[in-house]
């Protein structure tokens, strides 16, 4: 009976040993990577991030307005892989970001790798922002609801949350889709929302050479107008508290009445896996909160 046993309990092992053996094998590609993440013909391949031992792949899919993200890691052939999925509903149209499922066999080998718009970006060739400066002429002297600069050194985020004091921060963002900027410590995503009705907004999301947008309800009821002033305003926080430890940060200019709000939140610690969390414990997180100097219009126009 031991015998038996002790055969029964060798086989077991040598089937795990080999399960995960094929698993480390498939994530040495990006298309093993992505069968092994069991994503739906139904969403739209978006954005991959490669980083050593573990991949991410966001996804959009138009009917559910549902954006995802999956992680798939694997330390080594001994232990069982892990995988996570993250999901949100969008307002956002993310469809011009689909992609050709071909690329992924022109995945570099240098990591971090980011694919993103049909193209591959290592830390030699890291995709390019618009400048926020650049974007904010735009809309000079326009009704604005909320500006957001979102930066993130290494992998996709997107919701994650901070409980501190009873209330809940933002650290990654409900409906939007941050990649990484991998060498540019500089490069901020600008968001904009402008007013569209009293309870509705248009937000406009600037990535490389692609702008996201779409139509949504509002958690902000008032509006300014905006100016130079605004835009050193938001330059300056971003240069001045961004640092190489910074993982992930969001600088918001938003306006409730009577007064515009700034909150600048950044994340100074990573681990691997970070973004997938829904929670971040307290000491990750580094917050500032305060009044500008610009008033808000009450009527949100």
């Amino acid at each position: 009976m031991r015998k038996i046993l002790a055969v029964g309990v060798l086989f077991f092992l040598l089937f795990v040993f080999a399960y995960n053996a094929y698993t480390y094998h498939q994530l040495s590609s990006a298309e093993g990577a992505y069968k092994l993440a069991g994503i739906s013909n139904s969403e739209k391949l978006i954005a991959v991030y490669h980083d050593e031992d573990f991949w991410q792949f966001a996804t959009y899919n138009p009917k559910t307005q549902e954006l995802k993200v999956y992680y798939i890691a694997q330390n080594s052939p001994l232990f069982f892989r892990t995988k996570k999925t993250k999901t949100v509903k969008t307002p956002l149209n993310y469809s011009p970001l689909a992609f050709d499922l071909n690329l992924l066999e022109k995945a570099p080998k240098e990591t971090p790798a980011l694919l993103f718009a049909g193209k591959w970006y290592t830390q030699k060739n890291p995709p390019k922002f618009p400048s926020a400066s650049e974007v904010l002429k735009e809309y000079e002297n326009r009704s604005i609801r909320r500006i957001a600069l979102l930066y993130a050194k290494k992998e996709l985020w997107i919701k994650t949350y901070l409980h501190v004091d009873s209330s809940a921060y933002e650290i990654g963002t409900e409906d939007v889709l941050v990649i990484p900027t991998l060498s540019n410590k500089s490069s901020f995503i600008p968001v904009i929302e402008i007013p569209n009705g009293e309870h509705t907004s248009i937000l406009a999301i600037y990535y490389s050479d692609v702008t996201i947008t779409g139509s949504s309800k509002t958690f902000y009821h008032g509006s300014f107008k905006l100016n130079g002033q605004l835009i050193e305003a938001i330059l300056n926080v971003s240069t001045h508290h961004l640092t190489n430890n910074t993982s992930f940060s969001k600088i918001e200019i938003y306006c409730f009445f009577p007064n515009a709000g700034l909150n600048w939140v950044s994340v100074e610690k990573y681990f691997k896996g970070i973004s997938m969390k829904e929670r971040l414990p307290t000491w990750y997180l580094n917050r500032k909160l305060e009044d500008t100097p610009i008033k808000c219009n009450k009527q949100g126009t």
